[in-house]
């Protein structure tokens, strides 16, 4: 008997104790408001109702990073974000072979226009027309650059984030050293470019790489009055005849024929250049050195040369892996990203232009915005001549411009091939 007394006294102590440890825990979780416990499970990734992954060109960015950071509170989601290779055709590469492969660790690629022309044909990319760019968000956009761009058919395969315009740039110090307030007139443009600037300065400076030289190629050829579609045009012919007359005069040096915008952009800030023609995403690093405002480096209306007062726009859009595991969620991203509040978010964060027409008509406070809205009032935009084989059409297009200033074809040979690609391409 005093042995069942000793066990069913030893079973009670060990009870006690279990109930006290309980009681314990219990008061330890408490305190105020039980802020602690829900403080540190709160912070933790498990909390996030999704997450996806973004491929995204601005991934360095240190102010990208911070509208991710604010974008992740304001939809509870994990946004984990990869960078690009920083050349284009590596660029274009990693995507087409990630999408090509079925590869879904990527849920969201940021695309320019050379890739989702090229892109949208392939059948990897979710269309995206029935819910993040539907009727009501798309007609917030460009429709000639909706349908010519990231549409085929009534398939929408992006949805734009930032705007991009092509610009002429001019150093204001140059202007004032040729005596000129301007290069409006085509009399004041060309003192400019003739002007003689000294051993090691170029009036023109251009990023003739073979992939990146059509932007100024076409939007010379507007300048002029020409058809880039028709290369028996006069005006077309006067257009490369101006580019090869910069090269042999040595109003432009022939080594940019290797420079994409990141060399074009150094050299102009270094002071090598007096102009350039860039997209307006340039006002960031012109800001970075130092470099931007009235009496430095400038956005400048187009000349007069005769034709029309026409520049090319772009944008950088997002595109949604159709092998993703979390469409939904990304969709959510997106079309948060392109909704008027977060396509403003982002462009005041990171000092860019917004896709969206409605916000171009809103006071940003964004870098070079007021000189853009008042350079758009002079202009009529374009969408940029790029078929689906994008980067191999480009790529033919610098060789055969690059041949001819090099004195490799003449110019009866290179318009002549030009029209060939152009009729095969288009």
């Amino acid at each position: 008997m005093k042995k069942n007394a000793d066990i069913q006294k030893k079973v009670r102590c060990i009870i006690l104790g279990v109930c006290i440890a309980v009681m314990l825990t219990g008061l330890g979780g408490c305190g105020e408001s039980g802020g602690k416990f829900q403080e540190i499970d709160s912070s933790g990734e498990e909390q996030w109702e999704d997450e996806i992954t973004i491929m995204h060109v601005d991934a360095e960015d240190q102010n990208f990073l911070a509208y991710v950071d604010e974008v992740e509170r304001e939809l509870q989601m994990k946004i984990n974000v990869l960078s690009y290779p920083a050349n284009a055709d590596s660029r274009h590469g990693k995507v087409s072979s990630l999408l090509a492969a079925g590869d879904a660790s990527v849920d969201i690629f940021t695309v320019n226009d050379e890739m989702i022309n090229a892109f949208k044909y392939e059948g990897y990319l979710e269309p995206l027309q029935n819910d993040v760019m539907n009727a009501e968000t798309a007609q917030v956009f460009e429709p000639d650059y909706l349908e010519k761009t990231v549409m085929v058919g009534e398939q929408i395969y992006s949805a734009p984030y930032m705007l991009d315009v092509l610009a002429l740039w001019i150093n204001e110090e140059w202007l004032q050293e040729a005596g000129l307030t301007g290069i409006e007139t085509k009399e004041d443009f060309y003192r400019f470019i003739t002007y003689d600037w000294g051993e090691g300065r170029y009036a023109y400076g251009g990023a003739w790489e073979k992939t990146y030289v059509y932007n100024e190629l076409g939007e010379f050829i507007n300048l002029f009055g020409g058809n880039y579609y028709d290369w028996k045009d006069e005006k077309t012919r006067e257009a490369v005849q101006f580019f090869k007359e910069c090269i042999d005069q040595g109003y432009t040096p022939k080594e940019q024929m290797i420079d994409q915008y990141d060399q074009m952009l150094q050299k102009f800030i270094d002071g090598k250049y007096g102009m350039v023609c860039m997209y307006n995403g340039g006002v960031k690093t012109y800001v970075n050195a130092g470099v931007y405002g009235e009496d430095k480096i400038h956005m400048t209306p187009l000349p007069d040369l005769g034709g029309n007062q026409v520049t090319y726009i772009g944008t950088w859009q997002y595109a949604l892996n159709k092998a993703s595991k979390n469409k939904e969620a990304a969709k959510r991203f997106i079309s948060y990203a392109v909704s008027k509040d977060g396509n403003k978010l982002y462009a005041e964060m990171t000092d860019r232009i917004p896709a969206r027409k409605d916000l171009l008509e809103e006071d940003l406070s964004i870098n070079g915005y007021k000189e853009l809205q008042e350079f758009l009032q002079t202009v009529d935009v374009q969408v940029r001549p790029i078929p689906s084989n994008s980067m191999d059409y480009l790529e033919t297009v610098g060789e055969l411009f690059q041949k001819y200033m090099l004195d490799e074809l003449d110019l009866d040979s290179y318009c002549e091939q030009m029209q060939d690609l152009v009729d095969k391409n288009n």
